[in-house]
């Protein structure tokens, strides 16, 4: 992985930047001595995880599809992975909209299914729901009671409480482990290989990235965090568009989106985080991001190679010359390259990522630079990006509401 940093260099003040680069030098190395506070770079564990991966997929052995049933960091994290390793025999069930749970209820009336509950709280107002549906739903028809796992927490919580009442199978979650930041951990290593996808050798190439991504002469890694740093505290920016030119990479966008503002959006620091497909957005946003408002930064993300690429013949001679013998992933490329061209000819700040291909090993590792990224910008501005007190103040007011009735 390579990171093209001229487009963001013009932004930041150098003195700060340097003085940001000391500092994050800092805690990379306390965090080697001490990693309690990045607990999802744990691996001390492994082997325990995948001791349980293999005694708890035991259960599963005659059973193909699977229901997921989560919520935000309890399903993004996953979905981007498994869209990744091209695995479709894992659904979702995530919001209380009915009509997208009687559509379930249509597909599946004749199916069979195995049910993965994830909730870290074990509180989750969707995830009670839905579980209390799926279950009361199928319990007798699949006998739900010996095709059901619950991830959660090893707290009291309500979840627990119905696993312990219907003698359904628990498997702990790392307690240390926030939602947006655990899709190397259990709560996603077994729904993936659940699907068939080999979550020890995944959890391995994971711990591998955060490794490299944690080396203090880590030079690129170091300055690009250390602008991002600098840019959220001047506040002259709104958004950071995350724009990739992989499709299969769509959901990477989605859950990043998540990591991004969960951990950044706090005392007035932050910007949104808008995730864009390439080339599709470039039909429907790059109007407005070339000729628009310059309040935006913009990531975008290029593999040198596509690991299956198809020619275009030329046989066809109604097809324009250029496009004779072109590949399709390097047509894609090349338009990636010119709406970076055309960005920074606009005076709009633009990083490249350029990934080696468009393999698993290169989503895994942009995945690892992503996570550690992001919490390290958090404690380089000075805010705790493992908490979420705007949230929590929602869910209660929700609980309130609903108390009153």
């Amino acid at each position: 992985m390579f990171i093209e940093l001229n487009g963001w260099k013009r932004l930041a003040n150098s003195k700060h930047v340097k003085d940001y680069y000391k500092k994050l030098v800092k805690i990379k190395k306390n965090i080697k001595k001490n990693p309690d506070d990045f607990s999802f770079l744990k691996f001390s564990n492994n082997k325990d995880i995948f001791n349980n991966l293999k005694k708890f997929k035991k259960k599963f052995e005659n059973t193909e599809n699977f229901l997921l049933i989560g919520t935000g960091g309890s399903s993004l994290g996953t979905k981007a992975l498994l869209s990744i390793f091209n695995k479709h025999n894992i659904e979702f069930l995530e919001n209380l909209d009915p009509h997208t749970v009687h559509k379930y209820f249509e597909k599946n009336k004749k199916k069979s299914f195995g049910l993965i509950v994830v909730s870290k709280s074990g509180e989750t107002l969707e995830i009670l729901s839905l579980f209390d549906i799926i279950f009361r739903r199928f319990k007798k028809k699949l006998n739900l009671i010996h095709s059901t796992i619950i991830i959660t927490d090893k707290i009291n919580s309500t979840l627990r409480k119905i696993a312990i009442k219907n003698n359904i199978e628990v498997l702990d979650h790392d307690e240390n482990i926030g939602g947006r930041f655990s899709c190397f951990s259990i709560s996603s290593l077994f729904p993936l290989y659940l699907s068939g996808i080999n979550s020890i050798k995944l959890k391995k190439l994971a711990d591998e990235g955060f490794r490299k991504n944690l080396e203090v002469n880590n030079i690129s890694s170091n300055t690009s965090i250390s602008i991002i740093a600098n840019i959220i505290n001047e506040k002259k920016y709104v958004g950071h568009v995350f724009l990739v030119y992989i499709d299969s990479y769509e959901n990477i966008g989605q859950w990043y989106k998540q990591l991004w503002t969960e951990s950044l959006g706090k005392n007035g620091l932050g910007f949104h985080l808008i995730p864009a497909s390439g080339a599709v957005d470039q039909h429907s946003q790059l109007q407005m991001w070339l000729d628009g408002p310059k309040n935006l930064i913009f990531t975008i993300v290029i593999p040198k190679k596509r690991y299956k690429d198809i020619k275009i013949t030329k046989k066809n001679k109604l097809l324009p010359s250029y496009l004779n013998n072109k590949n399709i992933g390097e047509l894609l490329n090349i338009m990636g390259e010119a709406t970076c061209i055309e960005l920074k000819k606009s005076g709009i700040p633009v990083r490249i990522i350029y990934l080696e291909n468009d393999k698993v090993e290169s989503a895994v590792n942009l995945m690892t630079f992503l996570l550690l990224e992001v919490a390290l910008i958090g404690k380089l501005i000075g805010i705790n990006p493992f908490n979420q007190p705007a949230v929590e103040k929602v869910k209660l007011r929700i609980k309130k509401i609903l108390n009153k009735q």
